[in-house]
């Protein structure tokens, strides 16, 4: 039987090779995970003992070209074979293009500029729907009440960390999800095509995701809101203060945490909901070509084309790396390699350059927020 250590951190610096499990690269500091004898970590440790099957079951669930002749023929005779949430980043504007250009969809797109998105972006996303003749529509979100709600979590968490207050930062972003339904509903569309994957999903807490292969089940999802429920009640216990934020935070948390919660599941009950690339093959490769394709550019101060659409991903990771022992940046270019899209040493090399903070996101960042230049000075 392996024997587990605790996680403690290394000598030789963040981004070293034995800071670091020996099979991917998640951090030795990473909280609530376990590492053998070897070295390996406990999410490695159930990867390897998949076969290659049971990988592709877990990672697919189903033929991709059936399911789009199913959203043609649930488009037929409307306006929209079908709708996207577009946020101008790298996935869901692969998406866009695969989805227009290689299947001959069409897509209605929906828009939040959130208050953190660099202008880069929003220039990105203009000339994309222009160049593939998709019509945008823009998300009706507030930016001020958005900006607010970020200030106030960001406070707070600063003077109590907890991971609950980092995701509350971003509040606002969850009514995307209801916005696309409604936005669905206006314009009669039947079928929204989503486009989170799971190599980037598996976050915090990761393994009991990963073992989950039907994450997104009525079921699964009453259970996550009861869980969900529970960490809310905690979370206002310690800090009484954010009971004036506490409509907001429910409803991001509850209702509409994501498109397949069971509000709007019970809601819109008539809507085909597909996650893409669970279905559709997600190469990187690929989909930086289909971006400079369609002159998309990478914003000032970005490391990384992931999560490139909005600054705050920048003061997340800081605060997960403060809270978690990981940050979103470790997590992803693990799983890359965990499921084969990259090697050890590649993903190492990346998180040399991927893993750096970037200051010139953080000050756009505190200069939209409101606060200190100073913010971050501590907790890096």
């Amino acid at each position: 039987m392996a024997i587990k250590t605790r996680n403690s951190p290394t000598e030789n610096g963040i981004y070293g090779s034995s800071a670091r499990c020996t099979s991917c690269v998640l951090p030795r500091t990473a909280h609530g995970l376990g590492f053998d004898a070897d070295g390996h970590c406990d999410l490695c440790t159930w990867a390897n003992q998949l076969t290659a099957l049971e990988k592709q079951e877990h990672y697919s669930e189903g033929n991709i070209d059936e399911v789009i002749a199913n959203i043609k023929l649930r488009g037929k005779n409307r306006r929209y074979d079908c709708i996207i949430g577009l946020s101008g980043g790298r996935d869901s504007s692969y998406m866009l293009y695969e989805l227009v250009h290689k299947y001959n969809l069409r897509v209605l797109a929906a828009y939040y500029r959130t208050p953190f998105t660099p202008d880069t972006i929003d220039a990105n996303v203009k000339r994309m729907v222009q160049l593939l003749g998709v019509k945008l529509v823009r998300m009706n979100i507030s930016q001020k009440g958005h900006l607010k709600s970020a200030k106030k979590f960001a406070l707070l968490w600063k003077s109590c960390p907890r991971p609950e207050l980092i995701n509350l930062m971003c509040a606002s972003c969850k009514f995307t999800n209801r916005e696309v339904f409604r936005i669905a509903r206006k314009y009669g569309v039947k079928s929204i095509v989503l486009g989170g994957s799971r190599y980037e999903s598996f976050q915090f807490g990761a393994i009991q995701i990963l073992k989950r292969k039907h994450e997104d089940s009525f079921a699964t999802q009453t259970l996550k809101g009861l869980k969900v429920v529970r960490r809310g009640l905690l979370l206002l216990l310690a800090h009484p203060s954010i009971i004036s934020a506490l409509p907001l935070a429910a409803a991001a948390s509850l209702l509409y945490l994501v498109p397949h919660s069971v509000y709007l599941r019970m809601r819109y009950p008539d809507i085909l909901r597909i996650q893409y690339f669970r279905l559709a093959e997600w190469n990187e490769a690929d989909c930086i070509a289909a971006l400079l394709q369609l002159g998309w550019k990478l914003p000032s101060g970005c490391k990384s084309y992931w999560k490139a659409d909005c600054d705050m991903a920048e003061m997340k990771n800081i605060m997960f790396r403060r809270t978690m022992g990981l940050t979103h940046v470790d997590a992803l270019l693990s799983n890359m390699v965990r499921f084969g899209f990259i090697s050890r040493d590649e993903a190492l090399a990346r998180l040399e350059k991927e893993g750096e903070i970037s200051y010139e996101r953080l000050k756009r960042l505190t200069d939209a927020l409101g606060l200190p230049a100073d913010f971050f000075n501590d907790i890096r």
